[in-house]
């Protein structure tokens, strides 16, 4: 629907042009026809002039209709121009109305910057077409220096002005075109936020649902066995109550010794079901799951290289980088608008220095919101700090976080 949009325009512009140029056109026959008199060729050229104006007039319409022959056909109008404006003798309106026609339709179907240089050579040839010659064994002696001098005035001024126009006219173009770009990249973007946001989301509940199963199975599996054994001891001490009566004691202490495992277990999985974190991955298998989703929902590449680092940084350090990603990710889709991101993770001299750059726009002035206000709070805690800037290709925010004396780098 765009294109036909477009193409209709185009044609509208099209058309409007060639009305223009069709009404520059029959006022040069009108004026011809008011001054003949003055035109010592006007006997000999009258039925000549009409023909090559209406031939004129035809390739003005021609150009309105077949966009891709342009080019050929103002060339063809241009000799008709030098046929035309050649054995007029110092009738500079009548030539200024013809230049004017095919200033128009150069102005606007040649590109800009183009068409101001196309436009200046046909002026310069416009008026050497006036100079002193002979036509039709007739010697013409061209207009007056003033009035020449006045011809070449109003073509700078006319044809500066349609520069400007269609300077103006492409700038314009430019810039819906940059609105256009901008709504669709905005709309894929707002998608893809909504199918990351919704695809973490189903994956977070597909993975609390997964655990959820697996402590119910061990729920199952260990109190049902332990609940059977019990049953079992209990059984066989009943029986052995009255002939064997330390060996029924015995069992009734394994019993109880069982009953309490088995309760220590049902309070340890009802703790892993009343968690906030169940079904969360940690350490490097939380980031690279999030870097997964991230890049399924958005279709952005990222590359993720964890260095030397150990498969886990402690409950604290894992909370605070998985939350730097999950910012810096995030900032990039939103504000750089990047298709490439990377991650580095490194540990030297126990500090884990971790740097996400991207290849998005910059930012020529960044303001810190609440995710990084967030994030340098959360930092402050560890005795870490983050820093950002523009790099060659991109954006880079990097991050330092001291490691305790438990963390190993796996090297």
């Amino acid at each position: 629907m765009g294109n036909e949009s477009f193409d209709i325009t185009s044609f509208r512009k099209s058309f409007s042009l060639f009305l223009l140029s069709s009404v520059l056109l029959l006022l040069s026959a009108l004026l011809y026809r008011l001054t003949g008199e003055n035109i010592p060729t006007a006997h000999q050229f009258r039925w000549q002039f009409n023909l090559l104006l209406g031939l004129s007039l035809f390739l003005s319409l021609a150009m309105a209709l077949w966009k891709r022959c342009r080019y050929p056909f103002i060339a063809v109008k241009t000799g008709i121009l030098f046929l035309l404006i050649f054995p007029l003798d110092g009738e500079l309106w009548i030539g200024m109305f013809l230049l004017l026609s095919l200033w128009l339709e150069t102005a606007f179907y040649i590109a800009y910057p183009w068409n101001s240089l196309a436009m200046s050579a046909l002026l310069v040839y416009g008026t050497l077409l006036f100079m002193p010659r002979s036509a039709f064994h007739t010697e013409l002696s061209g207009p007056g220096l003033y009035e020449l001098v006045s011809f070449v005035v109003l073509g700078v001024f006319l044809v500066a002005l349609l520069g400007l126009l269609t300077g103006r006219d492409r700038q314009l173009r430019e810039e819906r075109k940059m609105i256009k770009r901008l709504d669709e990249a905005l709309n894929t973007m707002g998608k893809a936020n909504l199918g990351f946001q919704s695809y973490s989301s189903s994956l977070e509940l597909e993975t609390l649902k997964r655990e959820r199963k697996r402590v119910s199975r061990e729920i199952h599996d260990t109190v049902g066995y332990s609940l059977t054994n019990i049953r079992i001891m209990l059984e066989a001490a009943g029986m052995m109550i009255n002939s064997d009566k330390p060996g029924a004691e015995e069992l009734i202490k394994k019993s109880m010794d069982e009953a309490g495992f088995c309760l220590e277990e049902t309070r340890r999985a009802m703790r892993l079901l009343r968690s906030k974190e169940i079904g969360r991955p940690e350490g490097l298998r939380a980031f690279f799951k999030l870097v997964s989703a991230f890049a399924e929902a958005t279709g952005i590449s990222v590359k993720v290289e964890f260095g030397n680092s150990p498969d886990s940084f402690g409950p604290r350090i894992d909370r605070a980088v998985f939350r730097f990603i999950q910012e810096g990710l995030t900032n990039s889709f939103r504000h750089g608008r990047a298709s490439e991101i990377r991650i580095y993770f490194w540990i030297e001299n126990r500090i884990l220095r971790l740097s996400l750059q991207d290849n998005g726009s910059g930012a020529v002035e960044l303001k810190e919101g609440i995710g990084l206000t967030g994030m340098q709070e959360r930092l402050n805690d560890l005795g870490g700090s983050i820093k950002y800037q523009n790099i060659t290709d991109g954006f880079e925010l990097s991050v330092t976080i001291p490691l305790p004396d438990s963390i190993r780098s796996s090297v």
